[in-house]
């Protein structure tokens, strides 16, 4: 496509955009529609014929002729063909750049439905969104039964703080793949936080047998002292498991950083959280976590922003900010940064409980009632997805 020019189809301009439901992307005109559905085809299976993306490009583009030929290629048989005929609806890829898709596509087809499923739900967990990797694992297992789906299901739900379904789901992996180490250590971690304290050391005792100087091992004792409130076992168990091997595991250093947290020695929490060498968008989190913690917000907000610059296109991001703010009293530059997490994800639930809070604290009460209403009509949605 070099060196050519394209002209819009739809020639009025477009205010209210398509996102795209897996990857967050907006869009504002047919054309980046299809760009994004040629560039991000497997995250946009469930997208590319939908009824909300049919009535866009009716409605909001004032195309109801290519909304028409949507829903015909609704109706077309194999999903390698129904994505071919959609990036033809206008001239905008060649020949050659179709057929050079066709291949990744007829590969995908022939997968079996789990395993796309899985691969979604894997994305959404790189994007620290396991609320939602937790239903497509959950739709997984509809069409298969596997150790992989049941693992990724228990982490997804840890992810999502569903600690006894976690230690079911990790229970489930276990019985299909009773000597796999990390599935033995993830049902131990899955069982402290559900308090079943004697599953946790079943599994550990397995781990000792198969591979006795995993550091894991220490560390997951160090995890049920820290439950069960013995810091200083915990502190002597996360040392000894930083201690083997010459580069330890950061989750080491970030949970003993938080035994000292816990202790209110804030400044030797933050002083070990200096042994971890690579300093990404977690370690600028957790520190801004420990700022604020010590009574130190400015501090917390300044590694907040140090985090944003690293990754800032994650919404959690930018609702801590506004969290940091509005705490500081700050509550224009609250606003800004709650507005920054809706506008790349709108239905971030955390990100609108927030700016009800935020509301609420500007003084604008019908503002904070009507969000409040809105949070409580999705979680109950949200709530019959989960347990369907």
């Amino acid at each position: 496509m070099a060196n050519q020019l394209f002209f819009t189809i739809s020639q009025s301009p477009c205010e209210v955009p398509y996102k795209f439901k897996v990857t967050g992307i907006k869009v504002y005109s047919l054309e980046e529609a299809i760009y994004h559905v040629y560039a991000h085809w497997m995250q946009s299976e469930d997208d590319f014929l939908s009824n909300e993306l049919r009535e866009w490009v009716g409605d909001t583009l004032g195309l109801p002729y290519i909304a028409a030929r949507i829903g015909v290629i609704k109706k077309i048989e194999w999903f390698c063909n129904q994505i071919i005929a959609f990036l033809q609806l206008i001239d905008y890829f060649n020949f050659d750049e179709l057929e050079e898709l066709k291949p990744g596509l007829i590969k995908w087809e022939k997968r079996r439905e789990w395993e796309k499923l899985k691969e979604r739900g894997d994305y959404l967990m790189n994007r620290q969104e396991p609320d939602k990797a937790y239903i497509l694992y959950k739709k997984a297992l509809l069409y298969e039964e596997n150790a992989a789906l049941y693992n990724n299901l228990g982490i997804a739900s840890m992810g999502a703080l569903l600690y006894d379904d976690a230690l079911i789901y990790l229970k489930r992996a276990i019985n299909l793949l009773p000597s796999d180490v990390n599935l033995l250590l993830s049902g131990a971690e899955a069982a402290i936080y559900a308090r079943e304290r004697e599953t946790a050391l079943v599994y550990l005792k397995e781990v000792k047998n198969i591979d006795p100087q995993n550091p894991d091992i220490p560390y997951i004792y160090g995890l049920m002292h820290f439950e069960a409130g013995d810091l200083n076992n915990a502190i002597e168990c996360f040392n000894e498991a930083i201690s083997r091997g010459e580069k330890p595991d950061p989750d080491y250093i970030y949970k003993l950083a938080d035994v000292y947290a816990k202790m209110r020695q804030y400044d030797k929490s933050l002083e070990i959280m200096e042994k971890i060498p690579h300093k990404d968008a977690r370690f600028y989190v957790k520190q801004s976590e420990l700022n604020a913690l010590s009574g130190n917000l400015p501090g917390g907000i300044k590694s907040l922003k140090n985090a944003i610059y690293t990754q800032n296109d994650l919404p959690a991001l930018w609702v801590k900010l506004a969290q940091y703010h509005r705490l500081d009293y700050d509550l224009p530059l609250a606003n800004a940064a709650i507005s920054k997490a809706l506008a790349i994800d709108p239905e971030n639930e955390r990100a609108r409980l927030e700016e009800a809070r935020i509301k609420k604290a500007m003084g604008r009460t019908k503002e904070y009632q009507g969000v409040l209403n809105g949070i409580l009509r999705d979680f109950k949605k949200r709530y019959r997805e989960l347990y369907a």
